[in-house]
C-alpha cells in the first residue's frame, strides 16, 4: 500500500490529534518518524518531523478535509474536552492536582506545554469565583502552546523559578503597582517555569488587567512580542490604561 505524507508536525500530541481527526472522518492515518524527529535541538522539520500519512487513494479527499478542519481546531476541541472533564472531576470531589486528570489527559496537557497544576488553578478559580472564563483559558494556553512548540521546540526547560525571585506585589513601575510582578509571571508562564504556588491569571492579575483595559491573553501576547524589552510592555500598559480611562 502506497502512503503519502499529508503533514509534518513537531510533537507527538500534534500528530496524535491530527491522526484522530482523520480517523474520525473515515480516513486511515499512519504516524511515522516520532523517534527520528527528535534531534538535539528538539523536533526538527529539517530531519523530517513527525509525518502523518494516508493511503495514496485518500490523499485528495484528506487534504480537502484538512483545509476545512485545521489541526488547530482539533487541539482546541481536545483541550475543551479535557477542561470539561477536569471541571466535572473537581465538582465530584477530586479537588487536588494529583486526582484531577487521568494519565491520558495529563500526557495531552504536558505535550501541549500545560501542567496539571496550571489547569487545576484555572479550574479552581472558575469553580469558586466564576472566572477566568473558558475562552480566556483557551487563548492563554494557545499562546503558551505556540511558544512551547515553536521557540522551545516542544521541550520543557526543567527550570522552576522560586517565589523568592519574583518582585513583590507592592513593587511598582511608573507608579503602577503589581506590573513588575506580572511581567515576570507572564514570562514564566510562556516558558513553563512557574512554581506550583504561582498562577498566571490569579485573583490579583485579573482585576489589575481589567483596570488597565487589558485581558489575560492580550497581556501574555504583549509580553511574548516584547521579548526582554520591559519599557515596551510598560508603555503599552500605560496607553491601554489611559485609553480605558477615557472610554470609562
Amino acid at each position: 500500500m502506497e502512503l503519502v505524507t499529508l503533514s509534518r508536525v513537531f510533537a507527538p500530541a500534534e500528530a496524535d490529534l491530527l491522526a484522530a481527526r482523520l480517523e474520525a472522518a473515515g480516513f486511515t492515518p499512519f504516524v511515522h518518524g516520532v523517534g527520528a524527529a527528535l534531534s538535539m535541538e528538539g523536533y526538527s522539520m529539517g530531519s523530517g518531523g513527525i509525518q502523518v500519512k494516508v493511503p495514496a487513494d485518500q490523499e485528495e479527499a484528506a487534504r480537502k478535509f484538512l483545509m476545512e478542519a485545521p489541526i488547530a481546531d482539533a487541539w482546541g476541541d481536545r483541550f475543551r474536552t479535557v477542561y470539561d472533564r477536569a471541571m466535572e472531576a473537581f465538582h465530584s470531589g477530586r479537588t487536588s492536582v494529583a486526582t484531577l486528570c487521568d494519565p491520558v489527559d495529563t500526557a495531552f496537557l504536558l505535550e501541549s506545554g500545560c501542567s496539571v497544576q496550571e489547569l487545576f488553578d484555572f479550574i479552581e478559580d472558575a469553580a469558586g469565583w466564576g472566572e477566568p472564563d473558558f475562552q480566556s483559558v483557551l487563548e492563554v494556553q494557545q499562546i503558551r502552546r505556540d511558544y512551547f512548540l515553536g521557540p522551545m521546540c516542544g521541550q520543557w526547560s526543567g527550570k522552576v523559578v522560586p517565589m523568592s525571585e519574583l518582585p513583590l506585589k507592592t513593587d511598582a513601575v511608573d507608579g503602577i503597582a503589581w506590573l513588575p510582578r506580572l511581567m515576570v509571571k507572564a514570562r514564566l508562564k510562556l516558558r513553563g517555569e512557574m512554581p506550583s504556588d504561582l498562577m498566571y491569571g490569579c485573583g490579583g492579575d485579573r482585576p489589575f488587567l481589567q483596570r488597565m483595559g487589558m485581558t489575560l491573553p492580550g497581556f501574555l501576547e504583549l509580553v511574548r512580542d516584547s521579548g526582554d524589552d520591559d519599557r515596551a510592555i510598560i508603555e503599552a500598559v500605560k496607553r491601554s490604561r489611559d485609553g480605558a480611562s477615557v472610554r470609562g
